[in-house]
């Protein structure tokens, strides 16, 4: 025996019997506090962005294995049967036409006389050797012969100073900027190797700016057709403004999206915004709490509670988890099927009724919530435990596909949408002022909304940038 123990053996030795009670006590109690911090690193260490809500960024090098939830189709990959496709084409109506004459036969006669046989057409798509091209306005003045004042012409919109770049330009500048998500020092260097432009940053900017004042009908617009909206999808992300952290939140519709930036990610900011509040129908979220403040119908998520279920599951070993999910998977069928009407009773009925039995069996699993030794408050809850309450609270939200056919078993129209902001922080960086967030919010809702339309989407911004810009009309009402 070392003599470390042989003294710890002594010092117990030496306690009273009500003594050692209090130590064991002691102990047993620590020992069910690192018992309780092992299980929770465990768990921390087994989450990933599949099976939680943690983003892919946060795997770093060592990706979990591929466990979508997606299945497969059995198609095979690359284009499918019907798929239209792209390819270079000739035009009807060439720029420039070039002939090629022959001169002479492989037999050496002289083909100059020879008649023309039939002509190949070959086309070559190539940039023009200049780019931008310098219109210059010269406005003529006159001095009338009677009473001798001096008259100028009108010159146009485009030319209100001596020099400054047209509409085309600034929209090309907007259009690579913040959708094409380039920063401000390559877009430069691209605006001077291939165009020969010096352009500097603050160009850019104020092309930004002129674009986001012009667009403000157009936001007027979109607001009032979100509220038209059956079915509103909402999520935020944090974003970079001016040294602190901001939100950027995103509404949006089938063929509309609208982002606003906000120092602040709840009731705060769904107050400024004004729609929530407002609006009638369903808004499907991620169970962010705020939400739930406004209206009476809501809807949740199911990919994402899919992926909690699935980290319950592989974390915790419960089995109703597992239940639960391949449940929701069949929701996620039958509300994607193509039919346009409610589903049958009986069938709502039964994912109702399998829905409540397995939360019900369930909770015999859950563990009950443990107090921290010498911790003020209320006892914690496991993660599934939360989860669990949720699925009971939140059920009509998380069931709301099968009695609305508009609505969808998940987020994901929210998600790609609110993607463009991370996106636009991982290539440009960044907001440096609240403005500049501002209004490439604006300006983002307006290029998000002209895709989802199917718009040439640079004439759109063309317009914009010429003060006119595209604005959405209301939609026709359904026969």
């Amino acid at each position: 025996m070392m003599n470390g123990e042989k003294e710890l053996r002594a010092t117990i030795d030496a306690l009273s019997e009500s003594e050692k009670t209090e130590l064991i006590v002691r102990l047993m109690a620590e020992v069910a506090r690192l018992t309780a911090r092992v299980a929770e690193l465990e768990r921390r260490l087994g989450m990933n962005s599949a099976n939680s809500s943690k983003p892919p960024s946060s795997d770093g090098y060592s990706k979990p294995n591929p466990k979508s939830l997606r299945q497969h189709s059995g198609r095979k990959p690359g284009g499918q049967q019907g798929h239209a496709g792209t390819t270079l084409r000739q035009v009807s109506q060439p720029d420039e036409v070039e002939l090629h004459w022959p001169e002479r036969c492989a037999c050496g006669c002289c083909l100059d006389e020879a008649p023309v046989d039939h002509v190949q057409r070959r086309q070559v798509f190539e940039l023009p050797d200049r780019l931008l091209e310098v219109t210059e306005h010269r406005i003529v003045w006159k001095k009338c012969p009677h009473c001798g004042r001096m008259s100028g012409a009108e010159a146009p919109p485009e030319a209100s100073r001596p020099a400054q770049y047209g509409p085309r330009f600034r929209a090309m500048l907007v259009y690579l900027r913040d959708y094409q998500m380039l920063p401000y020092k390559r877009l430069t260097e691209l605006c001077r190797d291939v165009l020969g432009a010096g352009v500097c940053k603050r160009t850019v900017e104020a092309a930004q700016m002129r674009m986001y004042e012009a667009l403000a009908p157009f936001e007027q617009a979109l607001r009032a057709r979100l509220l038209n909206a059956p079915v509103l999808h909402a999520d935020e992300t944090g974003l970079r403004v001016d040294g602190t952290l901001q939100w950027f939140h995103s509404l949006s519709a089938a063929d509309l999206t609208l982002y606003q930036a906000h120092p602040k990610r709840g009731g705060e900011a769904i107050e400024a915004n004004g729609l929530i509040p407002a609006f009638k129908g369903v808004v499907v979220h991620d169970c962010w709490g705020p939400y739930f403040r406004y209206g009476d119908a809501h809807a949740l998520c199911g990919a994402h509670l899919l992926r909690e279920l699935l980290g319950v599951c592989e974390n915790e070993g419960h089995r109703w988890a597992h239940e639960l999910s391949v449940l929701l998977e069949m929701v996620s069928k039958v509300a994607s099927a193509p039919e346009a009407s409610p589903r049958s009773p009986e069938l709502v009925d039964w994912f109702e009724r399998t829905y409540d039995e397995i939360l019900a069996r369930g909770k015999s699993e859950l563990a009950p919530p443990q107090k921290t030794p010498g911790k003020r408050g209320r006892a914690k809850k496991s993660k599934a435990a939360n989860l669990h309450e949720r699925l009971q609270t939140h059920r009509a939200a998380v069931l709301r596909c099968l009695h609305d056919p508009n609505v969808p078993f998940s987020n994901n129209r929210a998600e790609q949408d609110i993607r463009m902001v991370k996106l636009r922080q991982k290539i440009s960086g960044c907001a440096r002022t609240v403005t500049g967030a501002q209004a490439f919010a604006r300006i983002r809702s307006y290029i998000s909304t002209s895709l989802k339309q199917g718009n040439d989407l640079f004439q759109n911004i063309v317009d914009a940038a010429a003060a006119d810009p595209w604005i959405p009309q209301p939609r026709a009402p359904t026969p």
